[in-house]
């Protein structure tokens, strides 16, 4: 039983119960004195090299072969046969060394706890958060779990084979719903699969995270975590770096700046003038309107007209619309590990919303925000403060509470205006271009930012 100061602070948790996957999340082949055990017992050379080699084909068969495992479990017998198969293409050539491997699989043998598993429980009880697991497994997953000391910490545990379902069927997962006793957007599942983990989850209306602790699936989109270690943060509402991330759309989400450079040189091109990405660059996050005004007025020498910058923004955004939209490398897995981790997401751009829509839309990159600012004619621009506190003020925080992600000097310059930390992205311009306007710190790519938030919301 909980203690009652552990049950005031579940209270202000973000989730009340956490459900774990077993294979891959719990248990898995690590570590390699089960092979060398197994060698000798079959009477085979088991030095270290040998070790590694029966391991490196075990582990290339599973990786292979694991994305059609997903959905199977109902029956008990679907996932032996699919063990068998792995086993089969290990021994290609000594079936009866496949079949000893198979018992060794089904007793646990094979399987060692991942040295992250002990603490991850232990913090989660001592928070007072109910524990469960649910796995496409056979009737003897119990068995298993006793071995390694693991059954004291759950209150339930659902086994695919005892329930004639198995992931990512969201009836399974409803039965989780009903063990917990507790509303899906209070349950955690914690899996290392994205279809049977993830999505199954998903699609039950349940919150997942991915436990992927060699960094193998990078580009999974949905959020990821190195240790479960990492729950024991990942169950709270974040406090560090800030509460909201806001981001700059162009340049920032969408890799668009050398398309918005050819749309404009198209556009401006019977003017007689040539847009270079010196010219450009420096006004992204200008409404598109102002921008007709600045690159007009440069490089033509002359003004422009309200009328004649509608017209010159109406074609650039016409021939934009026909190309087709790319993303800035690693933002998208980025902006799902942010929202999984319950930051309050915001976008900010000098686009129309018909662009953000057209450019995003197709790939439900705007679901992913709780609100997007865009370059409304009412609203000021870039580098005016406005775009960045209308985010706040939408998503009822101080500025103080939110750090924005630019990659341009006047976004920067408006976020900073804003009273907001501001780092930014050299997709566009060097790191000393973006210092000086302002930036509190400068990445060169999404990778070395997630790093970077990551151990900033590891903080205490």
């Amino acid at each position: 039983m909980a203690s009652q100061e552990n049950v005031v602070t579940t209270r202000a948790l973000r989730y009340d119960t956490v459900v774990l996957d077993v294979g891959g999340t719990l248990l898995g082949f690590h570590e390699s004195a089960p092979f060398q055990e197994f060698l000798s017992e079959a009477e085979l050379p088991a030095g270290v090299e040998d070790t590694r080699e029966l391991h490196r084909r075990l582990i290339g068969a599973i990786l292979a072969e694991r994305d059609a495992a997903q959905g199977l479990g109902a029956e008990g017998q679907e996932l032996a046969d699919w063990w068998r198969g792995i086993f089969a293409k290990t021994w290609p050539d000594r079936p009866d060394l496949a079949e000893k491997m198979e018992l060794w699989l089904s007793s646990g043998r094979l399987d060692r706890l991942f040295e992250d598993v002990l603490p991850a429980l232990e913090g989660l009880r001592g928070m007072g958060l109910s524990l469960g697991v649910l796995s496409n497994f056979g009737t003897h997953l119990r068995d298993v779990l006793r071995r390694f000391g693991l059954l004291p910490y759950f209150e339930f545990i659902v086994v695919s084979a005892e329930v004639a379902l198995a992931k990512p069927d969201p009836r399974i997962f409803d039965l989780v719903v009903e063990q917990a006793n507790a509303p899906r957007d209070r349950i955690l599942y914690v899996g290392d699969h994205v279809g049977d983990d993830i999505e199954g989850a998903w699609g039950a209306g349940i919150d997942a995270v991915l436990i992927d602790r060699r960094d193998r699936q990078s580009e999974a989109l949905c959020p990821r975590i190195g240790s479960l270690v990492d729950l024991l943060a990942y169950v709270r509402v974040p406090r560090h770096p800030a509460r909201a991330i806001i981001l700059d759309m162009d340049g920032v989400v969408l890799d668009s700046m050398p398309d918005h450079l050819r749309t404009w040189q198209e556009a401006l091109a019977p003017l007689g003038v040539q847009v270079t990405a010196a010219d450009l660059y420096p006004l992204e996050g200008v409404p598109t309107e102002r921008t007709a005004k600045l690159l007009t007025e440069k490089l033509l020498g002359e003004p422009c007209s309200d009328q004649e910058a509608q017209r010159l923004a109406d074609a650039k955004r016409a021939i934009f619309e026909e190309l087709e939209p790319s993303l800035v490398p690693g933002v998208l897995p980025l902006v799902h590990d942010l929202r999984g981790r319950g930051f309050r997401l915001g976008l900010v751009t000098g686009s129309a919303r018909s662009v953000v829509d057209s450019s995003l839309g197709p790939m439900g990159v705007p679901d992913l925000f709780e609100t997007i600012v865009t370059g409304d004619p009412a609203v000021h621009g870039k580098p005016d403060p406005e775009p960045y506190r209308i985010a706040a003020e939408r998503l009822n925080l101080a500025p103080a509470g939110c750090l924005v992600i630019e990659n341009a000097p006047l976004g920067i310059e408006s976020a900073k205006a804003a009273g907001m930390a501001c780092v930014a992205l050299e997709t566009t311009l060097p790191g000393p271009r973006l210092t000086a306007a302002g930036a509190d710190r400068v990445f060169p790519n999404a990778r070395a930012l997630r790093d970077w938030l990551l151990a900033q919301w590891r903080q205490a």
